[in-house]
């Protein structure tokens, strides 16, 4: 397969190869989350797919660098984004704030990239339990196709760390609010030493996004993959990529977080120019970082996407000036015709 270097190039892809399977997976779990016997699991599963799609059609957007493999790659995303947020949605809209419960719920998480591991009862420590094996599914199709990938071996340790990160922030941020401040502030002294050039708000946006390990499972569809060559993709995606993804996400919820009191990370910074100033430096790591990947272009254009993807959105606009102000100065970051290209096909798509 040819190396993407033009945005046409991806586009055309991802609507000729990539899109057909994700919408037939989705569709396909969609239709087993209608048919969860518990009421309030079948609301969550139901509410998570409905809002949060967008998740699934992003990751996804990486199995147009793989066409070959789209057959393995796609449902490996779906199946594992549908599980990050369904037990998000769990976490955050349903009937618990047990971080023992958030913990069990999020060991099905690991076990998805573990081909082989046994099933464990999830729902151990909450109420409702009947999902009609919806969860227990997601697990082992996630095994299934991971254990697919050829190169899949050398990723996993550094998948399941990444996993493991993304864990420990669901379970911290969504316990009761007099608590989640304190616990996440912990959880950063263990890491802080490894992650001097961050903030603590920084180096939890980044432990939320899921596509550095998407990336890592396009690099294993290759069988010899270099240790030198995992490194150089973790090192980008965590913490520029990863911390990129989930800011802009923040930012452009930061008035309805406000309005809700829930946590937004953006919201620490100690002013609109210091929230600029470090998203600003976040894209210019991230493009900075990826020239050093295989099919650098290809994400490149990830970069540049996320930035369109994201200020795109409804929310930002002239009747909330803070976020608009941001916005306006990060998309002057990103530049050039692949910048245009995915800012229109991210109106159109989202508006």
């Amino acid at each position: 397969m040819r190396e993407l270097r033009q945005p046409w190039q991806l586009l055309y892809r991802i609507y000729r190869h990539v899109r057909p399977v994700l919408e037939r997976e989705f569709a396909a779990w969609y239709r087993r989350a209608q048919a969860i016997p518990d009421p309030e699991l079948r609301k969550q599963a139901l509410s998570s797919m409905e809002s949060k799609k967008f998740h699934c059609e992003g990751g996804s957007v990486y199995a147009a660098q793989v066409v070959p493999h789209v057959e393995v790659v796609v449902p490996l995303i779906v199946a594992y984004q549908t599980i990050s947020d369904y037990l998000d949605n769990l976490c955050d809209r349903s009937t618990s704030l047990d971080p023992e419960d958030f913990r069990q719920l999020h060991l099905s998480m690991q076990d998805a990239l573990t081909p082989g591991a046994p099933l464990r009862d999830y729902y151990r420590f909450r109420k409702e339990k009947d999902d009609g094996g919806f969860l227990a599914d997601l697990v082992l199709t996630s095994q299934r196709h991971a254990g697919q990938l050829p190169g899949y071996g050398k990723i996993m340790p550094r998948v399941l760390e990444l996993s493991c990160l993304y864990s420990d922030l669901q379970v911290y941020k969504h316990i009761a609010h007099d608590q989640r401040e304190k616990r996440l502030l912990a959880w950063w002294d263990e890491h802080k030493d490894r992650h001097r050039d961050l903030y603590w708000q920084e180096f939890a946006a980044v432990t939320g996004s899921t596509i550095g390990i998407f990336a890592l499972f396009c690099l294993a569809t290759e069988p010899h993959i270099r240790d030198e060559e995992i490194e150089a993709v973790n090192a980008a995606y965590f913490p520029w990529v990863c911390g990129l993804h989930i800011l802009l996400d923040y930012l452009i919820d930061l008035e309805e977080d406000r309005l809700g009191g829930d946590l937004n990370f953006v919201s620490y910074y100690a002013s609109e120019q210091e929230a600029t100033e470090r998203m600003r430096y976040f894209i210019q790591q991230a493009k900075a970082s990826v020239d050093r990947l295989p099919n650098p272009a290809f994400h490149r254009m990830i970069v540049d996407g996320l930035v369109a993807f994201y200020l795109a959105d409804r929310k930002v606009n002239r009747s909330q000036p803070h976020i608009y102000t941001i916005a306006r100065e990060l998309l002057k970051q990103a530049k050039g015709l692949p910048s245009v290209l995915f800012y229109v096909n991210s109106l159109l798509v989202r508006r």
